[in-house]
Parts: C-alpha cells; sequence; structure tokens
C-alpha cells in the first residue's frame, strides 16, 4: 500500500489515535474455541477502540472484555475506577509471531481520551 493510500485512510478516522502503552486486561474466547484471560499493554487508544498484540489468534467479529485499571470514572472519596468494556474485534494482522488487534468498545467510551475531534 502506497503512502498516499495509507494518508486517505487515517483521514477518514474520527478519533484520532495515540500511540500509547497503558496496561490492560483482555479476556475472552480465541478462534479456536479457547478462554482467555491475559494482561499486556495498548499499541494505540482512542475514545472508541484499542489495539494490541497477543500470542492469541482473535478473528472478527468476536467479542472480548477489557478492563483499564485506573482509566474509569472517578468517585468522590474513592479516585478512579477501572475502565471497563465490551469489544469486537475488527481487525487482526500477523506481525511476525504475534498478532495485533484492533477493537472497537461497544457502547462505552474512554472519556480520559475526549479531545479527539468527531465528524
Amino acid at each position: 500500500m502506497d503512502n498516499s493510500k495509507r494518508l486517505a485512510g487515517s483521514e477518514r478516522r474520527a478519533q484520532r489515535r495515540l500511540k500509547t502503552a497503558i496496561p490492560i486486561r483482555v479476556r475472552g474466547v480465541d478462534a479456536w474455541g479457547r478462554e482467555f484471560e491475559e494482561s499486556t499493554e495498548t499499541l494505540q487508544v482512542s475514545r472508541r477502540g484499542l489495539s494490541f498484540l497477543t500470542e492469541r489468534e482473535l478473528k472478527p467479529p468476536a467479542t472480548v472484555t477489557v478492563v483499564i485499571p485506573g482509566r474509569g470514572p472517578s468517585h468522590p472519596g474513592e479516585g478512579p475506577t477501572d475502565f471497563l468494556s465490551t469489544a469486537a474485534v475488527v481487525r487482526v494482522l500477523k506481525e511476525a509471531e504475534l498478532y495485533r488487534v484492533s477493537l472497537r468498545f461497544i457502547g462505552a467510551t474512554l472519556t480520559t481520551y475526549s479531545a479527539e475531534t468527531t465528524r
């Protein structure tokens, strides 16, 4: 894919993606029907989704549960809670021995990253 096509694709995105390593927990069922739960880090994050690397093969449109510790709403006297969301697997790319998985949150948005513009 040439750079002009790559640029055109990124210009269509409604949310800006931030390259950042945030600890997450992901739980679901892999492409082979095996349940899993793992701790990892994000590669990119937006209000409506994230991407991460994993050894597990996942297939769209599978759903997983994502927990981002300390990134949920704050409660008086308690501080921030964990962000918890169901997410759909929207893209999986094989990168060497790992899979780069892109998720879209279902219903929830990550308010920590609310500075993006929407169209």
